[in-house]
């Protein structure tokens, strides 16, 4: 697998924008890092399984924790609740209070082993709240959507307001 790379034109958009998409698996998180390191974003999108994230949640958590760990700052983040057009995809406030719920748990079982100061102190205190990573330049804003389906207003509002 390798990170996939496209122009977006469309008229909501003052111009071209450059999409890199990077695999979501744990196992290819080096591409991930690889590509921050190899490009500035100027944001960044994250799209979660709305409809099937109550299965998948701890990983999710991890893969959204160890993201906003590696990210640059200052850098824009929407979070996408995708497959929004599915009867099982929960709403946008539910997929956020799930994932602040797990990382919580994680950054407090991480926090408790982990020696690192700076590590420790990043991503805010436990509860962990999205909101807190504004004071450390991470600007993170929340959309529901569905690619599948092309319901992609949400993303396309967000990039010209934030990226163009």
């Amino acid at each position: 697998m390798t990170v996939n790379s496209s122009a977006l034109n469309h008229s909501s958009l003052d111009k071209r924008i450059t999409l890199l998409d990077c695999p979501g698996h744990p196992r290819l998180a080096h591409l991930l890092r690889q590509s921050l390191t190899t490009h500035s974003p100027k944001g960044f999108l994250l799209l979660i399984d709305s409809a099937n994230l109550k299965q998948s949640l701890n990983e999710t958590a991890n893969t959204v924790y160890s993201i906003l760990l590696t990210l640059p700052r200052p850098c824009d983040v929407l979070i996408v609740a995708n497959k929004s057009d599915l009867f099982t995809a929960l709403p946008v406030t539910k997929v956020r209070e799930l994932l602040e719920g797990a990382i919580s748990g994680l950054k407090k079982t991480r926090d408790e082993a982990n020696v690192d100061e700076e590590e420790r102190s990043t991503l805010g205190g436990v509860p962990f709240d999205f909101d807190e990573l504004e004071s450390e330049g991470v600007m993170v804003e929340w959309t529901r959507g569905s690619v599948e389906s092309r319901e992609i207003a949400g993303i396309l509002e967000w990039i010209a307001k934030r990226i163009s």
